[in-house]
C-alpha cells in the first residue's frame, strides 16, 4: 500500500514501540525510509530482520529504533527532521520540497499554489515517494495541515 494513498480507509496507522529514551509512543516504519535516510556508515549496522519505529518528540534525539532498542540518532539521518528541528528551512513536505517558511509565505500571500493542493495533486499523479524521502515514513500531509492551521492562529 502507498503510504500517499487517497483512499483514507487503507491506510493503517500503526503505533507499536516505546522508544527507549524517552519513552514516547512511536510509529512502526518501513525498513525501505531507513535504507534511504540513514548515513552510509550507520546503515551498516542496521538489523534488517527486526521492527523499527519513528520517534516524533522534539525533545528526544532519537529518530528511529528497533525492536532490540538500537537508536539512531538526528546525526545518523541524512536529513533534517521536521518534527525534531524548528528552522524554517526545514522540509515538512520531502518530496515536493515545502519548508515551514515557504507555506508561510504562501499562506500569508494566498499564492498559488496552495500547499494541500499542489501536495494532493502530486498524490493523483503518483509523485510522492514519501517511504523513501519522509523521514516518518508516511504521508506529510498531515504535518503540512498542522503547520497551516499553527500559522493562521498565529497571526
Amino acid at each position: 500500500m502507498d503510504c500517499c494513498s487517497t483512499k483514507i480507509n487503507e491506510v493503517k496507522i500503526e503505533n507499536d514501540g516505546v522508544c527507549p529514551t524517552c519513552n514516547n509512543k512511536a510509529k512502526n516504519v518501513k525498513l525501505i525510509t531507513l535504507k534511504s535516510l540513514l548515513k552510509p556508515t550507520v546503515l551498516e549496522t542496521l538489523n534488517a530482520n527486526v521492527n523499527h519505529y519513528f520517534c516524533s518528540s522534539k525533545e528526544c534525539d532519537v529518530v528511529y529504533f528497533d525492536a532490540d532498542k538500537k537508536n539512531y540518532l538526528t546525526s545518523d539521518i541524512k536529513v533534517t527532521v521536521h518534527q525534531k528541528d524548528d528552522y524554517v528551512t526545514t522540509p515538512i513536505c520531502y518530496c515536493f520540497d515545502w519548508t515551514k517558511e515557504k507555506i508561510e509565505k504562501y499562506v500569508k500571500q494566498e499564492l498559488s499554489p496552495n500547499p494541500i493542493e499542489h501536495i494532493r495533486e502530486n498524490i493523483k499523479e503518483n509523485r510522492c515517494g514519501c517511504e523513501v524521502n519522509n523521514p516518518q515514513g508516511s504521508c506529510c500531509l498531515g504535518n503540512v495541515t498542522n503547520c497551516i492551521k499553527s500559522i493562521r492562529i498565529f497571526n
